[in-house]
């Protein structure tokens, strides 16, 4: 019989477990048509006992190395749309600002630095500019500033509640955030241009962390819920209304993050590491790290 699929790869450069990934991308997209995540990283918060750094590593947990490299506390990454760099806040001036350093680890660049918080940023899709929360005026709210210098460029958010989580959507057009200013925690998205923002979670009084698929014409997110006691990841169709738990009985599930084509999700359960499940709900997540781990987020795609 003959083959299905050839490929041929330059040895130079490369280790056998880069050309697997790639073959293991290639396989994919030949059988769905879309790109698979095989050479990915995910990054995420190690939880230590007065400290946490930033670490990364391979999708599947191989190779796991420390991006922060500072003795102090450090929280919240997110990958640059090229995967080149990390945006994290850091206590490392007994402040938490805002910097971005090279994703490979290295001397970070502080980015915004202003009195109270600078946390949770998320990167716009073009790179040019990073959503994130500040209380410089006295509130925490969703601010958008460039990510190159700091400057802020427009204030998203005015309320008397709380702002948080921004997570930026694929196309550029809507920021989503958590907000307690109808009661407990829920989700709103608003437009990136500012304006009304509107609830969108309504299941139970607590969801927080959210994050948005990057599949194409779809417009799903994915957040941490609470009920039962127990904290849960659910996605949220935001056209239908559909929702899907991805996890449920099996301890606290926290902070998802989608994978580069979206067919899978990972985040942190308490206590015991980093997994991955698949979005659609099914089939049972898998272990990639083992740790006390937190804010997690999945890199993009890795170029050929």
């Amino acid at each position: 019989t003959n083959p299905v699929l050839t490929k041929s790869y330059k040895r130079a450069g490369t280790n056998t477990r880069q050309l697997v990934h790639r073959w293991a991308n290639e396989v994919v997209k030949y059988y769905t048509g879309e790109a698979g995540f095989f050479g990915s990283k995910i990054a995420f918060t190690v939880k230590g006992k007065k400290a946490s750094a930033i670490y990364a590593m391979d999708f599947d947990g191989h190779g796991a190395y420390s991006v922060s490299n500072n003795s102090s506390t450090n929280i919240l990454p997110s990958y640059s749309p090229s995967g080149g760099q990390i945006a994290y806040t850091s206590f490392m001036r007994n402040n938490p600002d805002l910097y971005v350093g090279a994703a490979g680890g290295g001397r970070p660049k502080k980015i915004s630095g202003y009195q109270g918080m600078n946390t949770g940023a998320t990167w716009s899709p073009d790179g040019s500019k990073l959503a994130l929360t500040l209380s410089k005026d006295g509130n925490p709210d969703i601010y958008v500033i460039n990510a190159t210098d700091g400057k802020v460029l427009r204030r998203i958010t005015n309320d008397k509640g709380i702002d948080t989580s921004p997570s930026w959507s694929p196309d550029g057009g809507s920021i989503a955030f958590v907000s307690d200013r109808n009661g407990g925690p829920q989700i709103f998205v608003v437009s990136a241009a500012g304006g009304a923002a509107r609830q969108v979670s309504f299941n139970g009084n607590y969801n927080t962390t959210p994050t948005w698929s990057p599949r194409a014409g779809k417009k799903i997110i994915a957040y941490t819920t609470r009920d039962g006691g127990r904290y849960d990841i659910v996605t949220l169709d935001l056209d239908t209304k559909a929702m899907v738990r991805v996890t449920q009985g099996e301890g606290n599930n926290e902070e998802p993050s989608f994978s580069p084509n979206g067919r899978a999700i990972a985040f942190a359960r308490t206590g015991q590491g980093v997994f991955i499940a698949s979005a659609d709900g099914t089939g049972k997540a898998l272990k990639v790290w083992s740790g006390s781990a937190t804010g997690v987020d999945w890199g993009p795609a890795p170029k050929d």
